[in-house]
Parts: structure tokens; C-alpha cells; sequence
């Protein structure tokens, strides 16, 4: 007999994760789940994969057998969008509460940015959240919550990154009493240095690129016994804005009755964005993603050409790509703070750019389009100023 329980009540062995990822895109495709997973004193003994997958998923609930038997269980009635539809009073007793639950960033629309009245533009602002004041937040939250176990035996994490992701990591591993070692390029801003240093992170800077510095980070962590959360490959990078950030915009958007047509993000590591496209391919194949990366020869902080080949082992990649220069993304982040009162960070100002290149190129239908909005502004005003005499 088919019972529903809290998914949270039930226990599992862990699988090979690309077997959950097929078991996803299955569920995310059809909307249901389809077969009871079979229990026995709340212990999972078939099916396991199934229980992963809306484990991942962020169900609330899930359905459950004493024996193998077909259902057809809508997502919506296993309580799918409730981690992200409200966050209530908004009331926490510790900060990891307050990353966990305090769901769903907010979605504004904006104006100014193209004049045509057939087109809304919604920012997505990823600096709501508390540690690193980025999407990156998600990212260092979700490697780490998913690797306790890993951790338990280990004093220090050290980790390659531009800027955002190290400071969400320090925050996060001052909390729980683990040492971090950060190694930036020369090229990382000032801020994210001395944010860093107050977090209680050592910081080593050299190289130009974090590319440069992702094998240096292994070796040293091996010899002193630290974790790497490797956010460049870490399958979790991908999972955490599967379950929040798409699942989040797809609420959001049916909620303010949206005519969704696509999705704009920037590429870093590439993990929000690859995210988004295995969350929506699979999901609604009508709404469109599109990546954003610097022009040839160009740079922008935080953002970087990717190659696509074996792209987090999704089989998949953006519907289509703008290249923007950095002159281009600061002057749409200072026409968004002189029409909306709100200041993107450079990456942010790159996907409004791109956004806007679609538009001028004729690529947009008449509807709504979601930008992803990485972080704020305030943290490059430096190179804003360098860039632009105002």
C-alpha cells in the first residue's frame, strides 16, 4: 500500500551520482513520481535512486511501499516548490539557518535598460544572500553541507577562487571552527583580500587566473590534510542551483504570472548556469538559456569563455552565448543604478549587457526574461571608476 511520508523521515545508502542525474532528468521530464520506492522500517531497500533524486530534487515529501508498485505522483503534491515559496518572518537561530531557508532571492523587474514595453527584464539579485553577498553562497553552502563527512577529520579547507566563492567558504568554515586557506590571482579585487583576512583566512595571491591555481590547491591540501570543495568540477555546484536558484526563478515566475521565455546568466565556473539549463531543458524546454562571456581578448571579473566539452557530464549547454566587453557591462550596470537605484556587479552588468545585445540583434520574443545578478556593485567601485570618468 502507497503511503506518503516526509522524505526527510527516510534513510538510504548513497548511489553513484550519475545515476541519481539520469533519475532526475527522468523525473524533471515527465513531472511525477512514477514508482514507490520500497521501504522497510523507514529504511530504503529498493529503488534507491528515485529517493535521491527528490532528495536532490528538494521535495518535502515522497511516496513509499512495503512492496514495488507504479503511482503517478505529481512534483507539485510532494510539496516541490515549498522550500522555496515563502520564507515566512524570516526568524533564525544561526546563520546556517538563515542560508538554508531564506528562500527565494528576490525578483525585480527593471527599466531603462531596453525601451520596448513587449520585453520584461527581471533581475534576479543573488546578493541577498549573507556571507559572500553573491550567488556564490549557494555554491560554498551546498559542497560543504553535502561533504560533513569528508570534513570530519579535517582542520583545514583551501580552495581556488577569483573572489566570491573563497569569502562564502571563510564564512562558512568559521562557523564551523575549520581553518581556510584562499589562493587568488593577482588579479582578484582589494576587497575580497581584506574581507577575507577579517573572516580569519590566510590568503595567497599569484597567477593570473584561478585556472593556474586549481592543481598548486590539490597539492598543497594533500600535504595538510585539508578539503578541497574544487567548485570548477564538484557535481554540488550544479545540484545546489538545480534545486534553488531554477527552482526558485520557476516560482517565482508562475507566481507573478510571467511569460518566461529565457533566462540570462554568466559563466564562471559554469555551475549556476549549468543548473539552470539541466533544471529547464528537462523541465520546460520553451524557456530559453543563454550564457554570457567576455568578447575575445577581453576580461570580466568573475566570468570566463568555458569549454563545453564533457561540460559537467549534463550533455548539454545554452540555447546561445553573447560575448560583451567590460566597457559595455559598466555601462549597463550605470544605466540600471541611474534608472532602477540598484548597483549589479560587473558580471551582472555583463548579462544585462548580453540581454541587451539579444534584443538590439533581434534574438527576443515578446515576454519576460530572468538575469541572473551574481552580486552588487559597491565591491568594484574601484573598477568602475578606473573604467568610466563619471
Amino acid at each position: 500500500m502507497v503511503k506518503i511520508k516526509e522524505i526527510d523521515s527516510i534513510k538510504s545508502d548513497k548511489l553513484d551520482m550519475k545515476t541519481i542525474i539520469n533519475k532526475i532528468k527522468e523525473i524533471l521530464n515527465s513531472g511525477y513520481q512514477e514508482e514507490a520506492i520500497v521501504v522497510k522500517d523507514n529504511n530504503v531497500i529498493k529503488k534507491h535512486e528515485i529517493y535521491w533524486a527528490l532528495k536532490y530534487l528538494g521535495t518535502k515529501f515522497i511516496a513509499v511501499s512495503n512492496e514495488e508498485e507504479n503511482v503517478k505522483v505529481s512534483l507539485d503534491f510532494l510539496g516541490f516548490y515549498d522550500e522555496v515559496s515563502d520564507p515566512g518572518i524570516r526568524v533564525y537561530n544561526n546563520t546556517i539557518e538563515l542560508i538554508e531557508r531564506d528562500r527565494p532571492t528576490p525578483l525585480v523587474k527593471l527599466n531603462g535598460i531596453i525601451n520596448d514595453k513587449k520585453i520584461g527584464i527581471w533581475a534576479k539579485l543573488e546578493w541577498y544572500n549573507p556571507f559572500s553577498l553573491s550567488i556564490k553562497d549557494r555554491t560554498a553552502w551546498y559542497i560543504i553541507y553535502n561533504n560533513l563527512d569528508k570534513l570530519s577529520d579535517k582542520e583545514k579547507i583551501f580552495e581556488a577562487t577569483s573572489a566570491n566563492t573563497g569569502i562564502a567558504i571563510a564564512a562558512i568554515s568559521s562557523i564551523l571552527g575549520k581553518k581556510t586557506r584562499v589562493f587568488m590571482p593577482e588579479t582578484s579585487p582589494d576587497y575580497a583580500s581584506k574581507l577575507l583576512k577579517i573572516y580569519g583566512s590566510d590568503v595567497v595571491r599569484e597567477g593570473n587566473t584561478t585556472n593556474e591555481l586549481i592543481e598548486k590547491v590539490k597539492i598543497y591540501a594533500e600535504k595538510e590534510n585539508a578539503f578541497v570543495p574544487n567548485q570548477f568540477s564538484n557535481i554540488f555546484n550544479l545540484l545546489v542551483h538545480l534545486r534553488y536558484t531554477a527552482k526558485e526563478i520557476d516560482y517565482q515566475t508562475i507566481y507573478g504570472k510571467l511569460k518566461l521565455n529565457g533566462i540570462f546568466a554568466s559563466m564562471g565556473t559554469g555551475g549556476h548556469i549549468a543548473g539552470l539549463i539541466f533544471y529547464f531543458h528537462n523541465k520546460n524546454k520553451a524557456v530559453k538559456i543563454f550564457g554570457i562571456q567576455p568578447e575575445e581578448n577581453g576580461t570580466i571579473p568573475g566570468i570566463k569563455k568555458q569549454d563545453f566539452k564533457n561540460w559537467w557530464n549534463i550533455n548539454d549547454s545554452p540555447d546561445d552565448i553573447y560575448s560583451v566587453s567590460l566597457e559595455e557591462s559598466i555601462d549597463v550596470l550605470i544605466t540600471t543604478a541611474r534608472t532602477n537605484g540598484i548597483l549589479p556587479g560587473i558580471s551582472g552588468g555583463a548579462v544585462l549587457a548580453g540581454l541587451k545585445k539579444a534584443y538590439n540583434n533581434g534574438d527576443l520574443d515578446e515576454g519576460d526574461y530572468v538575469c541572473i545578478i551574481p552580486d552588487n556593485g559597491i565591491k568594484y567601485l574601484d573598477e568602475i571608476y578606473n573604467e568610466r570618468v563619471l
